[in-house]
């Protein structure tokens, strides 16, 4: 592991560039850097990269450590909030950690987004999403995410266990061109084990018809996804203007 994602991990603290000390609050763990790294690691098609919200920039760590070395890795990373909020910390660590080939820019997604889909549409190899949480966010994120990737690239989102998220989640999953490549290990293992149980006995395709839809939008389509989840752009999105499928 990248020493500087260790130091992070032991400290559980960061700092920014004059030596100020803050609390890591916000920021993957472990586990999840580990999936995002594994991702990365195990194609090495993949040197094009792009992230929604780094804060203290650990998932920024992950990723670029893994494409450190590899020609013509190149890595933009969007948030609005990175020195207003984050005062710079993650991509100071970047820094630090000698990864030099990441571009940040400061404007909101739903702004950033179409301007990159004009000028990089079907350039990225993978997408890294974990900004803003709400369904509708989370939905337009996704949406360019997927004018971004190539075929055979990944959109990987965090933060699945948000009933939010979650939900966005489950209707991109629906896409024909899509399937649903990976999850992250959890901490909590019992949690996921009962979670698999519950969609074997109770499969979501059944679920969405026999349960109130309060019940599966708050409760059930949570127990979906892991934490993180890693979705494959197997084709070109070919829907029709009139597709839908219940989510």
């Amino acid at each position: 592991m990248n020493s500087v994602i260790e130091e992070i991990y032991q400290s559980g603290a960061v700092k920014d560039n004059k030596g100020n000390e803050y609390s890591l609050h916000s920021g993957i763990d472990r586990l999840e850097g580990d999936f995002l790294h594994q991702i990365i690691e195990s194609d090495d098609s993949i040197r094009k990269t792009l992230e929604i919200g780094c804060a203290y920039g650990l998932s920024s760590l992950h990723i670029c450590s893994a494409l450190k070395g590899r020609e013509g890795a190149e890595h933009k990373i969007v948030d609005p909030f990175q020195n207003k909020q984050w005062h710079g910390i993650g991509t100071e660590n970047l820094k630090r950690a000698d990864c030099d080939f990441f571009e940040l820019i400061e404007k909101p997604s739903e702004f950033a987004l179409p301007h990159l889909a004009e000028k990089e549409a079907g350039t990225f190899d993978m997408v890294f999403i974990d900004g803003w949480h709400t369904f509708d966010h989370t939905l337009l994120d996704l949406f360019y995410a997927n004018r971004l990737i190539k075929v055979g690239g990944y959109i990987v989102v965090d933060d699945c266990l948000w009933a939010s998220v979650a939900k966005a989640v489950s209707y991109f999953e629906g896409y024909p061109a899509y399937q649903l490549q990976a999850q992250s290990a959890s901490t909590q293992s019992y949690k996921r084990s009962l979670a698999d149980f519950i969609r074997t006995i109770l499969p979501p395709r059944i679920a969405g018809y026999i349960l109130p839809r309060y019940l599966y939008d708050k409760f059930y389509v949570r127990t979906l996804f892991s934490s993180m989840v890693a979705l494959k752009k197997v084709k070109e999105d070919e829907r029709n203007w009139d597709w839908y499928q219940s989510f």
